[in-house]
């Protein structure tokens, strides 16, 4: 039933969230299937790699494709649910298909942001989305882009996430009400 969903596109909605590939890792990897509030399996897909350790090397199966640069760069992640898929088959505990998961997210943020450094000069990079959220990746991509050289950017007292967009809807609400009167 699913493969004549996804053949025919039925009921499938394009996403660009990466909290929706974290969602997908997290119950291919069986590590939670059925959310019960907003990111838990993120949550629970971070917790699993926290319990793998720092020692799990970085797997060159677990990457994304980037387009070729012929329009706006894209990342499918293809080749990385392949090779999760290929992990869950040869019985890979969940832990390290997480920590291999958030190696790859991160490896693929320095990339991309390598990316728009080579075609605008930008050497500064602020980590924001509900997706850095999450510790463990917030720290690995921090830790790559700085050896990277890049400067980074992390929210400290306002949360990355959709509480940080409220706040900075506010603002903007609050200046634009200022300026009316």
């Amino acid at each position: 039933m699913l493969r004549a969903q996804l053949t025919r596109g039925l009921n499938c909605v394009p996403t660009s969230s990466m909290g929706r590939l974290f969602d997908a890792v997290s119950s291919l990897a069986g590590v939670c299937h059925h959310a019960g509030y907003e990111a838990q399996a993120a949550i629970e897909l971070e917790a699993a790699a926290v319990r793998a350790g720092d020692g799990e090397p970085p797997d060159p199966r677990y990457a994304f494709r980037l387009t070729d640069g012929r329009g706006p760069l894209a990342a499918r992640p293809g080749p990385l649910l392949a090779a999760v898929v290929e992990d869950v088959r040869r019985r890979v505990p969940p832990a390290v298909i997480a920590a291999r998961f958030h190696l790859a997210v991160a490896r693929l943020v320095t990339e991309v942001c390598g990316a728009a450094r080579a075609a605008a000069g930008l050497r500064t990079v602020a980590l924001t989305g509900g997706v850095f959220s999450n510790a463990l990746l917030s720290s690995a991509c921090a830790r790559e882009l700085r050896a990277a050289g890049f400067t980074v950017l992390r929210h400290r007292d306002v949360p990355p996430n959709d509480g940080g967009l409220a706040l900075g809807q506010l603002v903007v609400a609050g200046r634009a009400g200022a300026g009316s009167r």
